[in-house]
């Protein structure tokens, strides 16, 4: 027999077990169905997504980041030399690949 607790409350006691294991949608983990059928997701081919299209506005951006991290650098005064070499390598690989890939478009020269 299931009896009620309160009107407000939505606590259920339930007196088996077997009622609980079942849940309380009367639905087994087997019968339930995905949208796709029997697996998580449809299998496709991954496709790549299309290359950024850098505008002169990144290339001041990442002009501006190289300056940034070349002034930490320069003002690092710990006893560790290559500590702030790595986001400064990393702005310059970027802006190179900004300027790149603007003078392969035709944009700058």
């Amino acid at each position: 027999m299931i009896e009620r607790i309160s009107p407000h409350q939505n606590l259920i006691t339930v007196r088996n077990e077997g009622e609980v294991t079942k849940g309380f949608t009367g639905v087994s983990r087997g019968e339930i169905q995905r949208a796709f059928g029997s697996r998580p997701s449809p299998r496709k081919k991954r496709t790549r997504s299309e290359p950024r299209q850098y505008t002169l506005v990144d290339l001041e951006r990442a002009r501006d980041r190289v300056e940034a991290a070349q002034r930490r650098v320069d003002n690092d005064r710990t006893s560790k030399p290559n500590r702030g070499r790595t986001g400064l390598e990393r702005a310059q690989l970027n802006l190179y690949t900004i300027e790149a890939e603007l003078s392969r478009r035709g944009i700058i020269e």
